[in-house]
């Protein structure tokens, strides 16, 4: 059987000159960003776009794509919003919310001159406020929605090991499990197994969880390392999963804010709120946003 080209590049996008993109990390996690103000994306294509350019060694390669759009007229008495920031997951599915997403997003539309230093962005899960002091520096800061309340502990076995995380939904749900030390819980395929099992457990049906183990370094650092839905694997940072961390550890008394989460990268997320009972309030992640490379995707 022949496969022509031109059938694939048309599963792709419907720009036959290409899409111009940047290449982002935040904190570890990866991004293709694109300016999709003139629609070179349309919505019928966006999801087989973002599986095919997120697709490591053939492709691009990331954890997902952000797509920066016009603002949707505001419902009245909702707050002016600069843009309009969608994320979709490396899967082809789109995420309600993604912290190191969004701060790519901001810091990507303040060097294109789309928003001001100070910008307020359009997500699925209410309006992000960000703030991006020099756009030389990849230095970037998001204020979100307030999280929902922390669950109480789901007592569960996965691949053989008995855990019992603790829900959380920081605008997507999570998982969190504290442990005394994270290369005990197994390497890179061992906890692939168990992130998968946590994501897909009848105890977080349907919509599954993003699972995240953390270790306690001091009164204001955790260690996290995060296996991410949508990606279905363990990605070297989340920024939705350091809020929900750092939340989680206070409620249990084990830290205090701000808190400071070493990704599994290096890179660390700093979280600071308010936690009255079991809800935060005032929740701002601050991390980095690095542009790695700017170009055109070829719809081959």
């Amino acid at each position: 059987m022949i496969l022509r080209a031109d059938a694939i590049a048309a599963d792709v996008s419907e720009a036959p000159e290409g899409v111009p993109f940047w290449k982002m990390s935040g904190s570890g996690n990866d991004f293709v960003v694109v300016d999709n103000r003139t629609g070179v994306i349309s919505a019928d294509a966006i999801g087989a776009f973002a599986r095919r350019v997120c697709e490591r060694r053939i492709s691009i390669g990331a954890d997902g794509l952000v797509l920066i759009d016009d603002p949707v007229t505001p419902v009245p008495g909702a707050p002016e919003a600069h843009f309009r920031w969608t994320y979709i997951n490396a899967d082809g599915s789109e995420g309600e919310m993604c912290g190191n997403g969004a701060m790519c997003g901001a810091r990507f539309a303040v060097l294109h001159k789309i928003a001001p230093n100070q910008c307020r962005f359009q997500t699925l899960s209410g309006i992000v406020e960000a703030d991006v002091p020099d756009a030389a520096s990849p230095l970037v800061r998001i204020a979100i929605a307030d999280p929902g309340p922390v669950g109480q502990a789901l007592p569960i076995e996965t691949a053989g090991v008995p855990l019992a995380p603790i829900p959380i939904a920081v605008g997507v749900p999570h998982a969190v499990v504290v442990i005394d030390d994270l290369e005990a819980i197994g390497d890179a395929s061992t906890f692939r197994r168990i992130g998968s099992e946590v994501r897909h457990h009848p105890a977080f049906a349907p919509a599954g969880t993003n699972f995240n183990a953390i270790v306690v370094a001091d009164r204001q650092t955790l260690r996290m390392r995060t296996y991410e839905r949508g990606v279905e694997d363990e990605t070297l940072a989340c920024g939705t999963g350091a809020v929900a961390s750092a939340i989680v550890a206070t409620a249990k008394g084990l830290v205090a804010p701000p808190v400071t989460v070493i990704t599994r990268s290096g890179f660390p997320l700093i979280v600071d709120f308010r936690l009255d009972g079991d809800r935060a309030s005032g929740v701002t992640l601050a991390g980095q946003a690095r542009v790695v490379a700017s170009g055109t995707l070829w719809p081959e």
